[in-house]
């Protein structure tokens, strides 16, 4: 979210995960940043470029003197798309200077330790894991995290078929969702705009 807010220059004009959105949802992406961002001079612009480098600083010193980070995303935010977007929570996390694997564990045991879930380590000990499968490692490059190759939920094996089926399927349910009606999107968001 600060990534996009922070640096709206550098907001892609396409991606290939928006698919998996309505598409009246993606397209109001644009109005919604202008919106936000829109009257910056270009002093502010570099004060809040400046500010997204001292948040890219402040994760890399947290990090070094011990405190949990947990990689997580604000789903519903413009520019994200739910699941994927965690990919580029964890580039992010490397990008502030975390290792692959400290990113990793940033979105696994980190992540359970701070929702108050069992430690990952319990697996081991009968608990039941989700799985995904890699075709390369995330340890030389975080972005492999993206080269998914299928993926294990509920002790289920999903091949890389019956995964891109899902995918289809998720991306025809995106393209036959209607618009909300007029004022109905803001109804209980939480962000103050209607009760």
């Amino acid at each position: 979210m600060h990534r996009t807010l922070e640096l709206p220059d550098d907001v892609p004009t396409l991606a290939e995960d928006w698919k998996y959105l309505p598409a009246w949802q993606v397209e109001s992406w644009p109005d919604q940043l202008t919106a936000l961002t829109g009257g910056r001079t270009p002093e502010q612009k570099r004060q809040i470029r400046e500010i997204y480098a001292h948040r890219l600083r402040l994760v890399s010193e947290l990090h070094g003197m011990g405190v949990r980070l947990a990689a997580g995303t604000d789903t519903g935010t413009g520019y994200l798309v739910p699941g994927f977007a965690l990919h580029d929570e964890l580039a992010l996390l490397v990008s502030a200077g975390l290792t692959p694997a400290e990113a990793l564990h940033a979105a696994t045991q980190d992540a359970a330790r701070t929702l108050g879930l069992p430690d990952v380590g319990t697996v081991a000990r009968g608990r039941a894991a989700d799985l995904l499968v890699l075709d390369a490692d995330p340890l030389r490059d975080i972005r492999n995290t993206r080269s998914i190759h299928g993926v294990v939920v509920d002790g289920r094996w999903i091949p890389p078929e019956e995964r891109s089926h899902l995918l289809a399927a998720v991306e025809k349910s995106a393209a036959q969702t209607p618009p909300p009606e007029e004022g109905a999107a803001m109804k209980g968001c939480g962000c103050g705009g209607h009760p």
